[in-house]
């Protein structure tokens, strides 16, 4: 099975570049994700630098991708430059490159450049001392591509965007110059192997469920990144509870048929929590606000989460079903997205809203 390090340029305290409305940092991140996910369920592995907005650090980064003996990286960014816009997508490879992270570069950018985008093509920019100027195609030694979606500050480029469209090129790239070997059965698990794991084993179903917490991870930041080794090791018994306190299991860091079940339901389909699309049910009777738990809450943050997907200007929320300030913030300004009373309190208009987007 291919391994791909997907990986979102600044973060955190570095916004990066900043046009029309949209931080560079956010954008990245928004496509990362959903390239992550998208390969994932095509069955590849997929490593990444953050799936929340963190600060990051370029060497760790490369250090990671470097021990995660990855066959290829992607970094995404932003484009941005001083004056009249340019326009258009393209990337950056390294001056060590034999051949390989330029064809996959090629790859990606035929696919943007057809949603609209002038192909600017492939490059490589080195620093006074003759080395590669981005520190990520420097320090890493797999074929790595730092890839420029489009420019930030140019309105006709940003006014063509979309998240899932560029996260899909991104992915049909990498499938085509790396494909997932074999394929497999994306981020789904196989049946419970009747076997009770924990802390101290080993083994491929550990390395399965490794995986699934992985994928579960881009939507519960509290369940931490682990390195899929098929290895129950501290780490994993972490995640392993966080992911039963978030769906009300046992927390005994055991992963027997319930647990198995539980992550064999997140993960079993495109990226939706409990086994949905992310459908909304009929509104529940009640105006749902700050304080709230329950179901009604899990079921609007699964779909704020999908709806945020493509309008990144906020956090992705964990669906946990306590209605807390960062779900506060979500409702808010999901009303303002949509021209409701911005009064963070999901009543009726706003159910209706959530239920046409997330259908």
């Amino acid at each position: 099975m291919a391994r791909i390090a997907v990986y979102a340029g600044h973060g955190g305290s570095d916004p990066g570049a900043v046009g029309n409305g949209f931080r560079e940092s956010d954008l990245n991140l928004a496509v990362s994700n959903a390239a992550s996910n998208i390969l994932r369920g095509w069955g590849y592995t997929v490593i990444n630098n953050r799936t929340t907005d963190i600060n990051r650090s370029i060497t760790q980064d490369a250090n990671l991708a470097n021990n995660s003996n990855v066959d290829a990286l992607v970094e995404i960014h932003m484009n941005s430059n001083v004056g009249t816009p340019a326009t258009g997508t393209e990337a950056f490879v390294s001056i060590r490159d034999t051949g390989r992270a330029r064809a996959l570069a090629n790859a990606m950018l035929r696919r943007i450049s057809a949603l609209g985008y002038t192909n600017r093509g492939v490059k490589t920019q080195v620093n006074a001392a003759g080395q590669d100027a981005f520190g990520i195609l420097r320090l890493t030694t797999m074929p790595a591509v730092l890839l420029e979606l489009a420019f930030i500050n140019n309105p006709q480029d940003m006014a063509r965007f979309n998240v899932n469209e560029m996260a899909r090129a991104v992915a049909e790239g990498i499938r085509e110059v790396f494909p997932a070997s074999g394929g497999g059965t994306g981020t789904g698990l196989p049946a419970f192997p009747n076997v009770i794991m924990r802390q101290g084993m080993q083994g491929e179903s550990i390395r399965q469920f490794q995986r699934c917490l992985n994928n579960i991870g881009t939507r519960h930041p509290s369940i931490q990144r682990l390195t899929e080794d098929g290895i129950f090791g501290p780490r994993t018994l972490d995640a392993v509870r966080n992911f039963q306190r978030i769906f009300g299991l046992t927390q005994d860091g055991v992963v027997g048929p319930l647990t198995w079940a539980r992550l064999s339901q997140e993960c079993g389909g495109s990226g939706g929590g409990g086994g949905s699309t992310g459908g909304m049910p009929a509104f529940p009777g009640t105006s749902i606000r700050i304080g709230d738990r329950g179901e009604s809450v899990r079921q609007i943050q699964r779909c704020l989460n999908r709806v945020f997907a493509n309008r990144p200007v906020i956090q992705s929320l964990a669906e946990d079903g306590i209605f807390g300030p960062r779900t506060l913030d979500a409702v808010t300004v999901f009303q303002c997205l949509f021209r409701l009373s911005s009064d963070g309190i999901v009543g009726p208009l706003t159910w209706a809203a959530l239920t046409r987007e997330c259908g």
